[in-house]
């Protein structure tokens, strides 16, 4: 039943019957307003269940009933329910309300009737503990509660704590799970198309995952004082693929070779060799990966391999760049255009190289190199249907096969052998380096030398001054250049004399126009020579049946 006590309806609305005490001269009446429209009349039950509330012991039940059932033609209707004598004194009570989840607790004040007296800060903990709030009582809410004390107004005076839910495991990536195939803005506004950074190369012992474990999360309490347990994370497992292991303490996933990390169907794996299934090109950009490279088509012009293993190219290598740490395989060749370069620590095979710069440690094998730069630290063959060995220089440090060096054009060909390249190429750096340093320190001496004359006739001026303490620390720190270049060629040169037992061997012909060098020994070829082998002998070098 609501309490409208002070309010004015609207004429114009529905509203439901309603009723209130005043307490006049002559004693307790009980007034009654009927409903408006289709609202609902006050019952007797309404009307009791008030008096009870307030503790009003005396009063005629049918004097109730006829008021309630006048009220039925009447608006309003007042009767006498007791006089001053017949009305006792009622006491403040509180009401204590627990929520249905039972995590807050709140109370209500009914004020005091006829003269009765407050309850007590005391009374009123009672009362809330008598009904089982015994965790979470906010004291200083409570007594702010009695010193409002507002009439039908809800305290909250006791609040239970939630459980805070343990947080599920999660894994931490120490590699970029998901990659994305986006060219770089340079600086210039440019696209960088060749760097594309797909490949993340990890080492054996390298930490990919950390799980961290989950929590059990923190109990909490209700009013009731009951504990509230919360719902653990959930585990999860380490994405264990091949190539791949666990840690003791079972929290972290460990790379167990070098190679290229990749997550996918949630699943971590290290791969030894990265495989291409297509063209080195835009769609892939450069690789820089630390196992082996297989490449199914071709690598084009102006993209790099670089590999801490072997390369295997199916297609054509066009002006590309291949560097390995082991062996280089090209099923179809290289076709460089000038641009094109190789270089292994290992052996080279290529079906024809053409235009490039190849160097290798170990040996290079191919049916045909024409018009390249060619170093290896082992032999060179070229063998096969043409077997053919015309322009460039082709350097080895023991020995050099083919069926055909040089060309019937007398086309330029230079082939070493005997010495290894890379010593070779370093004294002949050396020697230029020398002939720099010597000119240099020339030049200083002469300017040195110049500004003495002038400090001589007192017309150094400060620029000068400082001109010439530069001089004079450019001439030792050349002067130091020298004996350094100096003292290394002097440890190359016998290096250089000691093995010259190379050879070239040519089944087929060496044409006119070809250049071999046996360590330190020149021959020019100026007649055909077929199915020989050219050695050095002391201090020239000679020719011999192919063997």
């Amino acid at each position: 039943m609501q309490n409208f006590e002070g309010l004015s309806p609207n004429p114009q609305q529905d509203y439901d019957g309603f009723f209130d005490f005043e307490m006049k001269e002559d004693g307790l009446y009980l007034v009654v307003y009927a409903p408006h429209g289709k609202g609902k009349f006050v019952t007797v039950e309404d009307v009791v269940k008030r008096l009870n509330q307030r503790n009003y012991k005396q009063y005629n039940l049918e004097t109730i009933k006829q008021a309630v059932n006048a009220v039925k033609s009447q608006e309003k209707i007042e009767v006498l329910l007791s006089s001053h004598e017949d009305v006792e004194p009622v006491n403040e009570q509180v009401l204590v309300e627990i929520s249905k989840d039972k995590m807050f607790a709140v109370i209500s004040f009914i004020p005091p009737q006829n003269n009765g007296v407050l309850l007590s800060y005391d009374d009123v903990l009672r009362q809330i503990e008598a009904k089982g709030v015994v965790f979470g009582i906010e004291k200083e809410e409570l007594q702010k509660a009695l010193d409002e004390r507002k009439p039908n107004f809800k305290y909250i005076i006791a609040q239970g704590i939630k459980p805070i839910n343990g947080d599920n495991a999660k894994l931490e990536f120490h590699f970029r799970a998901h990659k994305e195939i986006k060219p770089k803005i340079l600086e210039d506004g440019s696209v960088d198309f060749y760097n594309l950074d797909l490949i993340e190369n990890v080492s054996k012992g390298q930490i990919l995952v950390t799980l961290i474990p989950p929590t059990e999360g923190v109990p909490g309490k209700n009013v009731l004082g009951t504990d509230l347990l919360p719902i653990k994370g959930k585990n999860a497992k380490l994405p264990r693929g091949k190539n791949t292991e666990i840690s003791e303490d079972g929290t972290k996933l460990i790379a167990s070779i070098d190679g290229q990390v990749v997550y996918s169907n949630n699943v971590v794996n290290v791969y030894e060799t990265y495989e291409v299934p297509n063209n080195v090109d835009n769609e892939v950009g450069n690789i820089d990966f630390v196992g082996n490279v297989i490449v199914k088509g071709n690598v084009v012009t102006g993209f790099s391999i670089v590999a801490g293993g072997n390369v295997e190219v199916y297609g054509v290598v066009e002006g590309a760049r291949i560097e390995a740490q082991g062996d280089i395989i090209l099923h179809r060749g290289i076709q460089g255009m000038s641009k094109g370069y190789l270089s292994s620590m290992g052996n080279i095979v290529a079906k024809y190289i053409e235009n490039s710069t190849v160097e290798a440690a170990g040996d290079i094998s191919s049916e045909a190199i024409m018009h390249s730069q060619i170093k290896s630290g082992g032999t060179v063959k070229v063998e096969g249907k043409k077997g053919l060995i015309v322009g460039g220089v082709v350097r080895a440090r023991k020995q050099v096969d083919a069926k055909v060096i040089g060309s019937h054009m007398a086309t330029v060909t230079e082939i070493e052998v005997g010495i290894d390249p890379a010593l070779v190429e370093r004294y002949r750096y050396l020697k230029d380096e020398l002939a720099k340093t010597k000119k240099e320190i020339i030049k200083t001496d002469q300017v040195i030398e110049l500004l003495n004359k002038m400090k001589e006739a007192n017309k150094l001026t400060d620029e000068k001054r400082d001109m010439l303490q530069k001089s004079i620390r450019t001439k030792i720190f050349l002067n130091s250049r020298l004996k350094s270049i100096t003292g290394e060629i002097a440890e190359i040169e016998p290096q250089l004399e000691e093995k010259e037992d190379g050879k070239v061997r040519a089944y087929g012909i060496i044409h006119p126009g070809v250049k071999v060098t046996i360590g330190t020994a020149c021959m020019y070829i100026r007649e055909e020579l077929k199915y020989c082998t050219l050695y050095k002998d002391r201090a020239d070098i000679r020719t011999s049946s192919y063997a």
